[in-house]
Parts: structure tokens; sequence; C-alpha cells
């Protein structure tokens, strides 16, 4: 991973401390944008070149808790974005990092929200594994 992706992806993170049964628990919210692709247009030998690249980025979000992975999961979100660029769309392009960049502000403010919202279904996840363990 790039320096620059990296510093995206710390930027587009959000963590919580919980209690749980007198035991303290950290879940670290991380988002990411999955990039759709496709070329449009036309390129026609000696004529000017008229394809577009259109892209839309579809925000998830992963939740992990510091303990381990048993209650990793992907949260969906309604956060997508969509735009489009000259020229076709290649391997190499990563509209999805300069999405993140560019909207980094709502997309903090909503995984402050999710994670919030998160925390009484992640609470009774961590109930629910409580008393399977112990019966």
């Amino acid at each position: 991973m790039s320096l620059i992706l990296a510093t995206l992806a710390a930027a587009a993170s959000h963590s919580v401390a919980l209690e749980h049964h007198g035991r303290q628990l950290g879940a670290t919210y991380t988002a990411r944008a999955d990039v759709e692709t496709r070329t449009v247009g036309a390129r026609a030998g000696a004529r000017m070149d008229s394809q577009r690249c259109r892209w839309t980025a579809n925000i998830v979000v992963d939740r992990s808790l510091d303990h381990g992975p048993a209650h990793a999961r992907t949260l969906p979100t309604d956060m997508r974005f969509s735009g489009s660029e000259p020229g076709a769309c290649r391997p190499g392009r990563d509209p999805g990092a300069a999405v993140l960049a560019r909207h980094g502000d709502a997309i903090r403010a909503n995984l402050a929200a999710l994670a919030q919202a998160d925390r009484a279904p992640l609470l009774a996840e961590l109930d629910s594994a409580r008393a399977l363990a112990v019966n």
C-alpha cells in the first residue's frame, strides 16, 4: 500500500471504546470505496477521442475489534459518489482514492454516525457470543 493510500485509510477510519461486562473493547470502523468503472464513448481513428471513464464509488465500512477477527463485519451504507473523467478506464486509474480524499469530511461524519448506530447491535452480538461460550 502506498503512503498516500495509507494516509487516506487512516483519515477514513473511526475508533470507539466500549465496555462489555467490565472488559474494555475497541472497535475500528474503516471506510473504503468499492469503485465500478465503465468506458463510454467512441474512439475512431483520426477523429477526436470522445471516450470517458464513468465511475461509481460505493462507500463500504469494515468493522474490526481489537481483540480479534471474530466479530469483524462489513456494514452497509448508503453513501455513493459518481462522476466521470476524460479518457478510457484503465486498471491503473483509481478514482476511489480521489473520492475518499475529496469527500473525507462527509465520510468521517458518516463513520461516526454509523459507529453510534452500531453500538447496540455490536453489544448484542457480544452478549450472544458470551451466552454461547458459557453454555
